[in-house]
C-alpha cells in the first residue's frame, strides 16, 4: 500500500485544479492501494487491523471516502475496505463495452486479489445493487449483506430504455463534466443549502467525489439487470436492508420483497431519505450495530 502522502501528491498532480486545491484526506492511519481486477485498476482505502472485514460499496457519483463518517464508528471492531467503483474516485473509468454486472464482478475480483475470507459486504444505492448481485452470484463468499436503500420495486421499462439511449447517455456525460468543472467551494455551498442536516464534514467529502466522478459512468448498463426479486431469491447470507422512510403501500411492498430473502430483515429508518446514513446517521447506526452483533 502507498502512503497517504504519496497519494496526495499524485492526486494533486493529476487531479483538476478544483480538487487539487481542496483534497479530502482520510483519518490518520488509513492506507490505500490498487489492485488489477476484472480488467481494470481498482483503488481502495483500508482502515486496517486484524479484525473482521467489511467492504463498503458507495453510490453513484460518490467515492470510497464517502463512507468515512460511518466507517469511523466501526473501526474499533472491523477492518473497513472502501473501494472506488469504476469511474469513481481513483479507479479506472468504465467503457461502453462493460457488462451489466461489471461492478458486481469488480467486487468479486477485489475480494480475490486481497485474499479476503468471508467479508461482510455493504452497499448504498448503486453500490447496493452491486453488492446484492455479487451476493446472488457468489452466495458462499459473504458472511453477511447490508443494503442501504436499495431499489426494491421494479424499474420501469421506459427508464431502462432511456438510460441506454445514446442521446440520454451523452446528455448525462455533459452534466457530469459540467459538475467536474464546478469549483469545490461552490459544490459545498450548494449542498449545504440543499441538505444542511448532513453537516459540513459529510458534504466536504461528498463534494470531492463529484469532481472525481468520470463522465463515462453515463454508459453504465441498467436494462439487462435481473429484477430484485430474482436476485434476492439467490442470496443465502444474513441480510439487513436499511431502507428510507416509507409509509402505506410502499412500506408494505418493501416488506413483501424483503421476505424473499432466506435470512433477511428490513428496517425503515424514520425521517431518512435515499441517503439514509447522511440523513439519520444515529438511527441507522443503531440498526446496523444490532445486526452486526447478532452475526
Amino acid at each position: 500500500m502507498k502512503s497517504l502522502l504519496t497519494t496526495t501528491i499524485i492526486v494533486s498532480l493529476l487531479g483538476t485544479p478544483a480538487f487539487a486545491a481542496q483534497p479530502t484526506l482520510p483519518p490518520e492511519g488509513w492506507a490505500d492501494g490498487y489492485v488489477i481486477a476484472n480488467g481494470i485498476r481498482i483503488h481502495y482505502w483500508r482502515t486496517g487491523g486484524d479484525k473482521p472485514v467489511i467492504i463498503m460499496a458507495h453510490g453513484s457519483s460518490d467515492n470510497g471516502l464517502c463512507w468515512t463518517n460511518l466507517a469511523k464508528e466501526l473501526t474499533n471492531e472491523y477492518d473497513i475496505i472502501l473501494p472506488d467503483a469504476r469511474g469513481h474516485g481513483l479507479s479506472d473509468p468504465p467503457t461502453k463495452s462493460d457488462s451489466a454486472d461489471a461492478q458486481a464482478e469488480d467486487l468479486a475480483g477485489l475480494i480475490r486479489k486481497l485474499k479476503l475470507e468471508k467479508p461482510i459486504v455493504m452497499g448504498h444505492s448503486m453500490g447496493s445493487s452491486s453488492v446484492a448481485w455479487f451476493a446472488a452470484k457468489y452466495p458462499n463468499i459473504p458472511r453477511a449483506v447490508i443494503l442501504e436503500d436499495p431499489r426494491l420495486t421494479p424499474r420501469l421499462p421506459s427508464n431502462s430504455r432511456a438510460s441506454n439511449n445514446t442521446e440520454a447517455q451523452e446528455k448525462r456525460r455533459a452534466q457530469i463534466l459540467a459538475r467536474n468543472n464546478m469549483s469545490y467551494d461552490r459544490i459545498v455551498a450548494d449542498q449545504l443549502k440543499k441538505n444542511p442536516r448532513w453537516g459540513r464534514s459529510e458534504i466536504e467529502i461528498w463534494a470531492t467525489s463529484k469532481i472525481q466522478h468520470h463522465p463515462n459512468t453515463a454508459y453504465r448498463r441498467r436494462g439487462n439487470r435481473p429484477q430484485t426479486t430474482e436476485i434476492f431469491g439467490k442470496i443465502t447470507a444474513p441480510t439487513l436492508i436499511l431502507k428510507a422512510d416509507a409509509q402505506g403501500e410502499l412500506r408494505k411492498k418493501n416488506i413483501e420483497v424483503t421476505s424473499i430473502l432466506k435470512h433477511g430483515k428490513i428496517v425503515h429508518i424514520d425521517g431518512a431519505g435515499h441517503n439514509v446514513r447522511r440523513d439519520q446517521k444515529q438511527r441507522l447506526l443503531g440498526a446496523l450495530k444490532a445486526f452486526l452483533a447478532g452475526l
